[in-house]
């Protein structure tokens, strides 16, 4: 019997790559296996991570679209901030 660790991908690959299909039907071929295990463990379970693994299957087949991309759109905002020093302003004023 295989312990589920709550951090093992490997167990969920099943199920994200059915996700993934699913966005990539839809026209978002951009998406990887990586971001969705992201938005999961950093975003969907971050405060209260499922104990079953049919939970975690449930979690990962109710996202949606619109989930996923205000994480991203989050992330983006939060993470990925630039200081000033960094920020080239002249070509921003082009």
């Amino acid at each position: 019997m295989k312990i589920d660790t709550g951090n093992n991908e490997d167990l969920y690959d099943v199920w994200l790559n059915h996700k993934l299909a699913e966005f990539r039907h839809q026209g978002y071929s951009e998406i990887t296996i990586e971001d969705l295990w992201d938005y999961c463990v950093n975003f969907l379970w971050k405060h209260n991570e499922p104990i079953r693994y049919y939970q975690k299957v449930n979690d990962i087949s109710s996202i949606s679209l619109n989930d996923y991309f205000n994480y991203a759109s989050l992330k983006a905002q939060v993470y990925n901030v630039s200081s000033l020093d960094e920020m080239e302003l002249d070509d921003l004023l082009k």
